[in-house]
């Protein structure tokens, strides 16, 4: 065999390739059967899968049929409760209106008697001058009543004493700080008629509404009507759409007015402001603005503000009503005021007018909004209310001083209306306030006498005499007297209290029979403060320099023990001392905003009454948040005490959830009182909810100290709450509160501390 043969590969036989073809196509048509089987799989999986959807889509359809006829049944409950809720007011309506015929002509029948008796008095005494007799007849209602069912449902007073603008109401709602000045509950208004409404306004307002023509009211009530038609504006329902038109209203108003005169001398103008906000970033829906050359639009030349809602007075009146007494706060911290004015839309288009003034707070029902409706007298009595408002100058909108343009910038003690002048001869004395706001004196959680304090420069009446000083506004009760206390201490040679340069008093004269008391406003103007002791605090920690913080508030306990404790028959409680009074000027410390001061004598028993609740809530003594009705000098240096701490814990703590019900705007009064309590409970409490940094500071260490002294290991808490007097009383000693300054004294290592040696010197 050759030897190239051996080397190839064996070939297959015929019957092998046979087998080989075989073998492959068996592979190939078992995979076919494999494919076939898997597409009936999949036929049949899809089939599945559309019966299932079929079938959900039946469901479906069927859940909507269901939710339909639901939603149809709950239209027609509600539908009926609409009807019988309507007839229920209508019914009350007609009793109110029935009650109050009988009533006033029983007051006829009573007046009548009364003159009888006069006559008869008269007839039998010879001496005396006959009187003519004459019955009073039942008066008819008044023609400006509210044009609602409820026009005569006026609110009842107050109960409670502390919710009017000038106290806080003990259970005010939440939602802005606005709460804790009396308009947290529904019936913190009191109701009145429009005309009623418009007098207290004042001379004026009651005649120029009815100067207002039907032919105008008309006129404007129509355009907003076509309007509405325009624009498929048919219900009003949603606030964008209420904007809208109250844009398209008061731009109609401003038309009618611009072109019945000869140029337009109207002072006041209308914007929209729910998408721009003022300086501090709130937004009303809207303003009425005084236009005064030369002056930014901003709060102190608002007059009028106004609210916009969808729901009705009922459901939100809460919210509703914070926002509109938020506007007055912004209002009158931007520029002393007597009042204040807003509107609020509401419900079914229904327009309410908020009236602030120092002695409560009047509403009335003026209207509705123009829709795309006819044009019904509810419709006109609203616009005739906006066509006063543009009438009437801006000196008539309550500014303090009566200037023309109203808005304060620079005035005379002459300019303020029904002043009562300490010293005729500073009637031209000019006053410049700087700064445009309020910086200290106020809190949101203030309770007792309003006060708004701006820094201003004083220029003597010949132009010689210069000075910056601080220029305070204030309401209260007649019988108190911020200007007397004032006096007071500085007679008795109180330290540290910045000297009265000028005062006057505010007459307001009646205030009808909707308000509960008379209150008298005070002018103050006293020395310039300097900065507030947290500004103070604040620059000489960062600055290395705490311990000088010792001595300021030595000096401050001196302020008090020497007014509280002195040993006269007279003495004098600070009562609101808090971050916003305390001030150090030139290195000194200075007491400010006495408008809550008391002045008692040892030797003649007070009587305690709720009036004793006033300050500042985060501030207040644990006994005065519980509501004892007896203040004594450990309330003020708990006070400070408080004061102190509020300091430490911003600067050393950690603001958690205890920080903010303690010292935050909107924590309801009972809610402070109960977190102090818990917090003050022990001295572990004390420590441990501030969250104090573990370093050495002599601020901290003094702080301890005092707690100490405020509430002693054998004492508790409740026992300091619960007592008619306080037991912490029988062991205080003002020597032990000098003991403990020094010993922080001595440990911070400075010499000089001359507000501490004048302290141990008293």
């Amino acid at each position: 065999m050759p030897k190239n043969d051996e080397n190839k590969p064996p070939q297959p036989s015929g019957s092998s390739k046979t087998d080989i073809a075989a073998l492959l196509h068996m592979l190939i048509e078992s995979q076919k059967d494999r494919d076939k089987r898997q597409e009936e799989r999949d036929k049949e999986r899809d089939k599945r899968q559309e019966d299932r959807d079929k079938r959900q889509e039946e469901r479906d359809k069927r859940q909507e049929e269901r939710d339909k006829e639901r939603d149809k049944r709950q239209e027609d409950r509600d539908k009926r409760q609409e009807e019988r809720d309507e007839a229920l007011n209508t019914k009350l309506s007609a009793l109110a209106d029935s009650m109050k015929s009988v009533t006033d002509s029983m007051k006829g029948v009573t007046d009548s008697v009364d003159n009888l008796r006069v006559n008869m008095l008269r007839a039998s005494q010879p001496h005396m001058t006959p009187a003519s007799f004459s019955a009073s007849m039942p008066n008819e209602e008044s023609p400006f009543a509210s044009p609602t069912a409820e026009r005569t449902q006026h609110a009842s007073y107050l109960e409670d004493p502390l919710s009017t603008p000038i106290r806080v109401h003990k259970v005010a709602a939440k939602y802005t700080t606005a709460h804790y000045y009396g308009l947290g509950r529904k019936n913190e208004t009191q109701g009145v008629r429009t005309a009623e409404l418009l007098e207290h306004l004042g001379e004026g307002w009651l005649d120029a509404y009815n100067a207002v023509s039907d032919e105008d009211c008309i006129t404007v009530a129509k355009s907003t009507r076509d309007f509405c038609w325009r624009h498929n504006y048919a219900t009003l329902a949603s606030e964008d759409c209420r904007q809208v038109v109250v844009n398209e209203l008061f731009g109609a108003v401003e038309a009618l007015l611009k072109s019945q005169r000869t140029s337009d001398t109207t002072m006041l103008c209308w914007e929209d402001r729910h998408e721009c906000p003022m300086s501090n970033g709130r937004k009303p829906d809207g303003i009425l603005i005084a236009k005064v050359y030369g002056l930014d639009t901003d709060w102190q030349s608002v007059v009028v503000s106004v609210e916009l809602k969808s729901l009705d007075h009922g459901h939100s009146d809460n919210h509703l009503r914070g926002q509109i007494f938020q506007n007055f706060l912004d209002m009158s911290e931007n520029q002393p005021r007597r009042y204040m004015l807003g509107l609020a839309v509401a419900g079914k288009c229904q327009v309410r007018a908020y009236l602030c003034t120092p002695s409560g707070i009047v509403s009335s029902n003026i209207g509705y909004l123009q829709s795309a409706d006819k044009v019904t007298e509810d419709h006109k009595l609203f616009i005739r209310f906006i066509m006063v408002l543009y009438k009437m100058l801006p000196r008539d909108y309550g500014f303090l001083p009566l200037k023309e343009c109203g808005v304060l910038d620079r005035f005379m003690f002459k300019d303020i209306p029904n002043c009562k002048l300490s010293d005729t001869g500073i009637s031209n004395t000019t006053v410049t306030v700087s700064g445009r706001k309020t910086f200290g004196g106020r809190h949101a959680m203030l309770i007792g006498p309003q006060s708004w304090i701006y820094r201003a420069h004083i220029r003597g009446a010949d132009g010689s005499t210069t000075s910056d000083a601080i220029f305070k506004f204030i309401w209260h009760p007649k019988d108190g007297s911020e200007v007397a206390v004032h006096k007071k201490v500085q007679e008795m040679g109180i330290p540290y209290i910045p000297r009265l340069l000028y005062s006057a008093t505010i007459e307001v004269g009646n205030q009808g029979q909707n308000f509960k008391k008379k209150l008298q406003g005070e002018i103050l103007v006293i020395e310039d403060a300097g900065l507030s002791v947290y500004e103070f605090a604040l620059g000489v920690i960062r600055g290395g320099r705490s311990n000088r913080l010792i001595d300021i508030f030595a000096g401050y306990m001196h302020t008090l023990l020497a007014a509280g404790s002195v040993d006269e028959d007279i003495y004098v409680l600070h009562r609101d001392v808090s971050i916003g009074n305390l001030f150090v000027c030139k290195n000194q410390p200075v007491i400010i905003d006495w408008g809550c001061g008391m002045i008692a004598q040892r030797i003649v028993p007070r009587i305690p009454s709720e009036i004793e609740f006033v300050g500042t809530a985060p501030f207040m003594g644990i006994r005065v948040l519980q509501k004892s009705l007896t203040r004594t000098i450990i309330d003020d240096l708990e006070s400070l005490f408080l004061v102190l701490a509020h300091i430490v814990w911003n600067v050393y703590g950690t603001k958690d959830s205890n920080y903010q019900v303690l010292w935050g705007k909107t924590s309801d009064i009972q809610d402070v009182a109960d977190s102090r309590t818990r917090w003050l409970d022990s001295e572990t409490h004390f420590i441990n909810r501030m969250g104090l940094k573990q370093e050495e500071s002599v601020l901290i260490d003094l702080v301890k100290r005092l707690y100490k002294l405020l509430f002693p290991a054998d004492i508790r808490i409740s026992e300091i709450c619960e007592s008619a007097s306080d037991p912490r009383k029988v062991k205080f000693k003002p020597k032990k509160w000098l003991k403990e300054f020094e010993k922080a004294a001595k440990k911070s290592s400075v010499t000089e501390m001359p507000c501490l040696v004048k302290l141990r010197e008293f």
